[in-house]
Parts: C-alpha cells; sequence; structure tokens
C-alpha cells in the first residue's frame, strides 16, 4: 500500500530519498519569451552513506547522457523545494544502475558546499551485506507518477511489500529478487530495506518484468551487491 510519509523519524528511508529531475526553461510561444524555468520530475534517486554517493537507475538518466544542458536541462536532486545540481558519475547499463555527485554552482563557496555534502550524507543509507529471504517483509519510498503526487514540500511516497522469491538472474547476469508490493512509473531508482534492518540497502527497484506483473504488484530490485560494485568502482 502507497502511502504519505508525514512523520519520518522513525523510518530513516524517506530522510536519504530524492526525487531525480531536470530544471529547464521552457518557451512560450504565445508571449515569445521564456517562461521561468519549470522542474520535472523523472524518477527517484538515494544518497549512499560511506560512499558519499547518490544512486539511481541507469535507465532513469539514459537519455540525458552527453546532451549539452540546453536540451536535457539542468540535472537536480532534491526535495521539500531544496534541490541540488548533480552530474552523472559514473553508469551501468548491464546492471540498470548509476551513480551521480552533487555540482558545486559557481556562486555556491566551497565551504557552504562542503558543509551541505556532509548534511546530505549524514541522512544517506548504509549498504547490506545479507541476501534477504523468501517473506521478508521490506520497504521503499520514491516519486512514482513524478510532478503529478508531489505535495507542497515534495515528500516521497513510502510503500511496503514481501520479498517473493529470491536470487533470480537475469539473461546478463543481473542478480536481482522479486517482490510482491506496489509499483507505478516513478518509483525506478527507489532503495528497498527490510523492515528489521531500515538503513541497509538490499536492493534497488528497477522495473516490473511485464505489465502484467505490474498490475498485480509485482516487481524486481537489483541486488546490493551490483551497487557495491559500482560504488567500489565510482570511488576509486
Amino acid at each position: 500500500m502507497t502511502q504519505e510519509i508525514t512523520n519520518e523519524n522513525n523510518i530513516p528511508i524517506p530522510k536519504a530519498v530524492r526525487a531525480f529531475g531536470i530544471i529547464k526553461p521552457r518557451f512560450d510561444p504565445q508571449q515569445q519569451g521564456f517562461i521561468p524555468p519549470q522542474l520535472e520530475i523523472r524518477g527517484t534517486a538515494f544518497l549512499l552513506k560511506d560512499f558519499n554517493i547518490i544512486v539511481t537507475c541507469a535507465h532513469v538518466v539514459q537519455h540525458l547522457i552527453n546532451l549539452p544542458v540546453e536540451l536535457a536541462g539542468m540535472l537536480v536532486v532534491g526535495k521539500e523545494a531544496n534541490y541540488q545540481p548533480v552530474s552523472i558519475d559514473n553508469i551501468d547499463f548491464v546492471h540498470d544502475l548509476a551513480v551521480l555527485r552533487f555540482r558545486k554552482n559557481a556562486q555556491m563557496p566551497q565551504e557552504m558546499f562542503d558543509n551541505m555534502i556532509k548534511t546530505e550524507f549524514d541522512n544517506g543509507l548504509l549498504l547490506s551485506d545479507n541476501d534477504p529471504v523468501v517473506s521478508n517483509n521490506v520497504m521503499y519510498a520514491g516519486y512514482p507518477l513524478g510532478n503529478v503526487l508531489l505535495n507542497a514540500k515534495h515528500d516521497p511516497s513510502y510503500s511496503e511489500g514481501i520479498v517473493s522469491m529470491c536470487n533470480r538472474e537475469n539473461e546478463f547476469g543481473r542478480k536481482e529478487f522479486q517482490i510482491s508490493g506496489s509499483i507505478a512509473g516513478g518509483f525506478s531508482g527507489a532503495p528497498v530495506t527490510l523492515k528489521n534492518e531500515p538503513k541497509k540497502v538490499i536492493g534497488v527497484v528497477s522495473n516490473s518484468p511485464s505489465k502484467e506483473a505490474s498490475d498485480v504488484g509485482i516487481f524486481m530490485a537489483i541486488s546490493y551487491i551490483h551497487i557495491k560494485a559500482l560504488a567500489d568502482l565510482s570511488n576509486s
């Protein structure tokens, strides 16, 4: 069941989740001029503590790679109307993962940027070192349906599910596990944690194997082992 989080104090996952989107000026043909830049939410990302990186799915950012800012817009992550520019640091198409990093704008003093980074990643999640098992209760949070469900604070939507199958491997050797739970477009890139270990990421919401699976509430999560491999590579 998807629900809006109103009290994050005892649930670490909403504190680590960020909306991923673009801010891009738009031209109004009727006024023959540009209107103020608008935020367009494209998916979900989350802060990974210890590595100081932002993780999302490769397919969320794929079409933005190598595009100039004039075409792609400025890539940002954030919530509560506080959005920070980011850049794509590393991408793994085989395992559908991407690493983002905060990017300092020219106007921000270095000390302020460093303090922002520390504050942000203090809210980050840790990586698990254990596989889930069937019947484990899990939770995840993200930004389904993009701008449609945003409230004034841009809080993520929270949902819970159950691990229904473990150690699946697709044709590319991607290790994933199956979750029975509600899913919608925009949840891609959301972290999944066990309810009894809420600070440790066991996987990343990727997608449903088919429309029929999505309709009945089944989706796949990419294993934490692939997150760790990409995080190690990005910080090497």
